[in-house]
């Protein structure tokens, strides 16, 4: 079987140039240790490249339906507030002064703010 055909099968890691000269030290249970040996043996790996794979994947963002649907919501409300702060804007523009719902329009702008200020931490939990 050639090197080419039999790459696919390879369990190690390429080397790299200068090796990996970093260790760490794991200290486990024995479920823990049970439970890292099964998963390793599942996977076709040692217990160290799994501990080192696990650590090094980056994270998968999912966003639920829940969330998504929040963020739907806070499109519309964006886009309702851009009208009439537009409408605003035409309505002081021709007259030269600002009408009585530019203050409640404006304190709606600010808390719509706020809240999209918040939704990525939320989304991500941190």
């Amino acid at each position: 079987m050639g090197e080419s055909s039999a790459s696919w099968l390879r369990s190690r890691q390429s080397n790299v140039v200068g090796g990996r000269v970093h260790r760490h030290v794991v200290k486990l249970t024995d479920e823990q240790e049970l439970a890292v040996q099964a998963a390793a043996r599942v996977q076709g790996v040692t217990v160290a490249r799994l501990l080192a794979d696990s650590a090094l994947k980056a994270p998968r963002a999912s966003v639920s339906r829940e969330d998504l649907t929040e963020l739907f919501a806070v499109t519309k409300l964006i886009a309702a507030l851009g009208r009439n702060v537009n409408q605003l804007a035409k309505v002081a523009n021709a007259t030269g002064e600002l009408a009585p719902e530019t203050e409640a329009t404006l304190a709606s702008v600010r808390r719509v703010f706020d809240r999209v200020r918040t939704l990525p931490r939320e989304l991500t939990g941190t």
